[in-house]
């Protein structure tokens, strides 16, 4: 008797946890069924190899999570753990900028500030920061000095109007107009676990400094990050990390506001893009395929069991929350951070690292690949000559390789893997 008693209380318990209305998550738009294009598989041109290997590693201890990697007139600038963003001059490191409050890394980084995308401004000798805390900055190149163009706390358009919650991706057209990505309406950056298992609430933006107004171009992307303008500036193309894909945008000419699929079926998850003339270096942050789904995609089509799953993180989450807002302290914080960032799961994925080579047709041209372990979560590729500088958010340093001599450039042609899988995700969507 007291078996089916307790089996009943669980049933009840359980049945409430799913259907019981009031409870969290709260979402900006309701569970939904949707699908994500299976990876390519590891053959072909895909195949393995060892590119990546024996990756060096610089500047050791002198950056903590260099996520965004860019560089100008022989000065490198990256996006750091602790809201600072580096000058780097060959072995001299030094803060440009600080965002947010001064913390306790990394459990408070929502304090602490987290810069993601950096591009530099074409009018003005400026760098454009993208914090995923504390919002679209542009900052001195000279001295440092901080302008806040978009706040956190500003309600933006969308098909529901909405604050930003992680400021990320950015890129700066020839005339100066700003180009940036939120990559979710429902969770920070520190709670990345539970962004992943929402529906999808990134959006695209333009902003004219001009106007100081942010237009919405694309919502419901799933968490969106790097930017690429192409270089006659026609179309962009945005990643969607969360889909492992990247999206084309037009901006001019007959197509002008539609949308399409650039490049599908991706083996991981894009970050950062790194343009020029040619092409795009795609970096995937983390590695998936046949083998080793990313789980979240796998149930991306089960709304029901996703939703299950936040509610159930969220209410284990619930009392350290309370207890930390009316007392705050040091073990509620780490309880939180360790339950759903995105530290908390990435030694659950493939150990494979994997660079992707894209042409401005969507087209995979070069693929490089990495399994010993000498870096990992790449998240912006910076090239200078042949040798390609590898930022990240988990590492203490920047890896570098030296493209070898037998990598080749070939073609992947984008609709050549699964023409009728790929074709039954395209979009060609009026804005």
């Amino acid at each position: 008797m007291g078996f089916f008693k307790l089996l009943g209380i669980s049933l009840i318990i359980l049945f409430a946890i799913i259907f019981l209305p009031g409870l969290p998550p709260w979402m900006t738009f309701p569970f939904e069924s949707y699908r994500v294009t299976p990876p390519h598989e590891l053959v072909g041109s895909f195949m393995p190899n060892n590119y990546l290997d024996n990756a060096e590693h610089i500047l050791v201890g002198k950056v903590n999570g260099p996520e965004g990697l860019i560089a100008k007139d022989n000065i490198w600038f990256t996006s750091n753990n602790g809201g600072e963003v580096l000058r780097i001059d060959g072995e001299e490191v030094t803060v440009l900028a600080k965002f947010g409050e001064s913390c306790e890394l990394p459990y408070e980084e929502a304090k602490c500030g987290r810069p993601l995308g950096l591009a530099f401004d074409t009018i003005g000798n400026n760098l454009i920061v993208a914090d995923g805390y504390y919002g679209l900055w542009s900052v001195d190149l000279v001295n440092g000095d901080k302008t806040l163009l978009i706040s956190p706390r500003q309600t933006l358009d969308g098909l529901l109007k909405r604050p930003a919650k992680v400021f990320n991706g950015v890129a700066v057209d020839k005339k100066g107009v700003i180009y940036w990505t939120d990559s979710s309406s429902d969770y920070g950056f520190e709670d990345g676990f539970f962004a992943m298992l929402a529906n999808p609430s990134g959006r695209l933006f333009r902003y004219c400094r001009w106007m100081n107004a942010s237009t919405m171009l694309l919502d419901g992307i799933n968490f969106a990050n790097g930017i690429a303008l192409s270089p006659n500036e026609e179309f962009l193309v945005v990643a969607e990390t969360g889909s492992s894909q990247l999206l084309k945008l037009h901006l001019r000419g007959p197509f002008k506001g539609q949308k399409e699929i650039f490049s599908t079926a991706l083996p991981g998850n894009p970050d950062n893009l790194s343009p020029d003339s040619k092409g795009i270096w795609v970096p995937l942050v983390m590695a998936r395929d046949s083998e080793n789904p990313a789980v979240f995609q796998l149930i991306s089509i089960y709304p029901r069991i996703r939703r299950f799953i936040l509610r159930i993180f969220a209410l284990f989450e619930l009392p350290f929350r309370m207890w930390n807002a009316i007392l705050p302290n040091v073990f509620c914080k780490k309880v939180l951070y360790a339950t759903v960032s995105f530290n908390s799961f990435i030694e659950l994925v493939p150990t494979r690292t994997t660079v992707l080579r894209i042409d401005w047709e969507g087209n995979v041209v070069g693929v490089l690949h990495g399994y010993d372990k000498s870096i990992r979560f790449i998240s912006q590729v910076l090239q200078e000559g042949e040798a390609l500088y590898l930022g990240s958010p988990f590492n203490d340093f920047i890896g570098k390789i030296t493209l070898p001599k037998d990598f080749k450039v070939i073609s992947i042609e984008k609709d050549s893997y699964d023409k009728n899988r790929v074709k039954q995700n395209r979009e060609h969507d009026e804005l």
